[in-house]
């Protein structure tokens, strides 16, 4: 069961699970996802390396919803509060969409605790289109599920992982998928709307490795070649995806991971 709320201005330490062992990785999610349904099989191919923290953030999982909206500092601190409560002292962490802005903060908030940093189909800040789609999100979360969920598969699935599909079950996956939504989507959304990183990203001195989704129509590459030009001395690469990179090409952005991780 979830954790009492507490207010959303207080950190807290957040619901996680626990994978592998190695040189420890922080896994942070986006928008109305959750530790156990953002990643794909991912956490698979790192934890056969690494010890691998997927962390649910407030609103998702086991995490509890705070009382007022999300803030990004908070959700920042709350971070390294878990990875202290795991017993990470230094850790790589790689945000996945709107986790990336919430990694960005954190290692700006706690540099002695971040070895490395990977920002993967991220954002430092919603334009136009970005803020429409989430808008749209928003006011569709109370219409009919297979509304909402065609939606959602739209947004997030490559070109190919949609040719995958098979037609037939399209409504049955649609309103699966907008089931799935954790309680928090609402306010995971809102806090989206309101990021803006981008004056952060010139602190940053960690290792940092921007990952594009090349189909991606959600988080548009913009995004990601803006991460990167900020961030002094990152690399910038992507995959053949769409926004939901973790689940379409797992082995693609492990390797990527592990060349950071190895590297720097």
């Amino acid at each position: 069961m979830p954790d009492a709320a507490v207010p959303a201005e207080r950190p807290a330490v957040l619901h996680y699970t626990d994978h592998g062992q190695g040189s420890p990785v922080v896994l942070v999610h986006g928008a109305g996802g959750s530790g156990a349904t953002s990643w794909g099989s991912l956490p698979e191919h790192l934890a056969s390396e690494h010890r691998v923290l997927l962390i649910d953030n407030p609103g998702s999982g086991g995490s509890a919803l705070p009382e007022g909206p999300l803030q990004l500092d908070t959700l920042a601190d709350s971070i390294a509060l878990t990875a202290a409560q795991a017993g990470l002292e230094r850790y790589a962490v790689v945000g996945y969409s709107m986790g990336s802005a919430i990694a960005v903060r954190h290692a700006v908030r706690h540099p002695a605790e971040v070895t490395a940093l990977a920002l993967l189909t991220g954002f430092a800040r919603p334009d136009a289109r970005l803020r429409l789609a989430l808008h749209n999100w928003q006011q569709l979360m109370d219409a009919e599920p297979t509304l909402l969920g065609r939606y959602l598969l739209q947004l997030s699935c490559g070109p190919a992982a949609l040719d995958r599909l098979d037609t037939s079950d399209l409504d049955c996956l649609a309103r699966e998928t907008a089931a799935a939504l954790p309680p928090g989507t609402r306010q995971h959304i809102d806090l989206a709307l309101r990021i803006d990183v981008r004056a952060e990203l010139r602190e940053l001195s960690v290792p940092t490795l921007v990952i594009a989704a090349s189909n991606d129509i959600l988080v548009t590459p913009d995004h990601s070649t803006a991460l990167a030009q900020g961030i002094t001395g990152s690399r910038l690469t992507q995959v053949m995806s769409g926004h939901d990179a973790p689940t379409e090409q797992p082995v693609a952005v492990a390797n990527h991971l592990r060349s950071l991780l190895l590297n720097g």
